[in-house]
């Protein structure tokens, strides 16, 4: 599924260091538009890493979540990967996500990979 509107969100996850409570709004929506049978949690919390991490574990149960970064780089530096065979290279689907916020990172590989699984 390929949606501008989605883009410029993960882009805007991507990109932007302080989202504000209407940007993590978008957000829930777009996740309750592609994971439809998972809870988010408010907007003032969905940025956070840890329910980031709750709603990759919701929607893609036994996936392996890679993160990677370094805390003193700007700008990009968490890098997040969901992958639903750890060990072989043949998903089907991968999702992939880099932020200066971790959760933002996170949030960013659900929606890459709920993009890439909506028909």
């Amino acid at each position: 599924m390929k949606d501008p509107e989605l883009d410029i969100l993960i882009k805007e996850l991507e990109t932007t260091r302080e989202m504000s409570i209407a940007d993590f709004d978008g957000v829930i929506h777009a996740l309750t538009f592609l994971l439809p049978d998972v809870d988010t949690p408010s907007a003032d919390h969905i940025g956070t890493t840890d329910q980031a991490i709750l709603i990759a574990d919701t929607a893609y149960p036994n996936w392996s979540v890679h993160i990677r970064g370094r805390a003193n780089d700007r700008d990009g530096h968490w890098h997040c990967t969901l992958r639903e065979n750890d060990s072989r290279d043949s998903d089907a689907a991968i999702g992939t996500g880099r932020s200066p916020v971790l959760g933002q990172a996170i949030l960013s590989a659900i929606l890459r990979l709920a993009m890439a699984q909506k028909t």
